[in-house]
């Protein structure tokens, strides 16, 4: 089978490094020298939302230290492996310093259980977000439940006693990161004062409901009215929500990055900075800097945030400092009762 392989990104980089050369910073490394694989989710790039991020921050990171970016966008993700045996198996020449093959998504975590790791100590391998610890792997993720949980709060509005609920969509029940978002929602919501907070999901298989936009959108269509607040976390699904909050002046919340653009009813995002993690993790390793296989970023880190639209004001909203003051408290407790 033919690998269809992307090297859009590359050329991207190129440019945006040619352009700008003359902000680079100084390194004690030299990586130029470095290389840089990566195998992106199959589909995910263009969702203007986690992948693309995640996009970002690989072209933000070659450009800010000048390596050898290569990036690969496969059918499926047995085609990642087949990608990762080819760099396994190539020699590196000898004025590279340094090679790190990246797996840009959870999907892949399963394949990685009998992988092959390099011989040659110039090579290391990253996975992105995953909870689990792989012998000889790199791994990190980062959460999301301190966020949503912000974002559930501010989402509870003073409705004169009258009864709101919200519904959060999401795209199975098997990825922890999902949960995350749904139940950092939830809890944020009720704790606030919401009445109810219902969950949908639109697929009950393993990898299932990331690319369902128009279910998403006819589900929310059967249930307009019955909501004050509609917040989604299913990859590509949620523009599905986001186009019909736009199209029905329904409240909506986004996911991943700052979504307002997406509808003038979006106030509020659960942004992951997934661009910045990649590109200090990625300086860290090329520069064989001495850090943990496996890093959880929480609230603190600054890699997660609520962040309000840009075309509101944040005292339209019902103040919950009260909650925020005690987040960083509230998201260590959850995750210590769902290790």
């Amino acid at each position: 089978m033919k690998l269809r392989i992307s090297y859009i990104s590359i050329i991207i980089s190129f440019f945006l490094i040619l352009f700008t050369g003359c902000r680079k910073e100084e390194f004690d490394f030299n990586y130029s020298n470095a290389r840089v694989e990566v195998v992106l989710s199959p589909g995910g790039v263009g969702d203007q939302g986690y992948n693309d991020n995640i996009l970002r921050g690989l072209q933000g990171a070659s450009v800010k230290y000048g390596f050898t970016l290569a990036l690969h966008i496969p059918d499926e993700k047995e085609q990642g492996i087949q990608i990762y045996d080819e760099w396994l198996n190539t020699p590196l020449d000898d004025d590279c310093e340094r090679s790190l093959f990246v797996f840009s998504g959870s999907e892949y975590e399963y394949l990685l259980e009998d992988l092959t790791l390099p011989d040659d100590i110039r090579k290391d391998v990253l996975m992105f977000e995953t909870e689990r610890e792989m012998d000889g792997i790199y791994t990190f993720f980062v959460g999301c439940y301190a966020a949503s949980y912000l974002a559930g709060a501010t989402s509870v509005f003073d409705n004169d006693g009258e009864e709101q609920k919200a519904l959060v969509i999401a795209a199975n029940p098997h990825d922890r990161q999902v949960r995350r978002a749904v139940d950092g929602y939830r809890d944020g919501y009720l704790a606030a004062g919401g009445d109810g907070c219902d969950v949908h999901y639109l697929s009950e298989e393993l990898d299932g409901g990331y690319r369902m936009q128009d279910e998403a959108y006819q589900f929310c269509i059967e249930n307009d009215g019955n909501y004050m607040y509609y917040f989604s976390a299913a990859g590509s699904s949620n523009k599905g929500v986001y186009r019909f909050s736009r199209e029905t002046y329904n409240f909506a919340v986004g996911i991943d990055d700052d979504m307002g653009l997406f509808s003038s009813f979006i106030s509020i995002s659960v942004v992951k900075h997934m661009d910045w993690a990649v590109i200090n993790l990625i300086g860290d390793l090329l520069n064989n800097k001495k850090i943990p296989y496996h890093q959880v970023f929480t609230y603190e880190s600054g890699y997660e945030e609520m962040v309000f639209s840009k075309h509101v004001m944040e005292d339209w909203f019902l103040d919950i400092s009260h909650i925020k003051n005690r987040i960083v408290e509230i998201e260590q407790r959850y995750e210590e009762a769902n290790q």
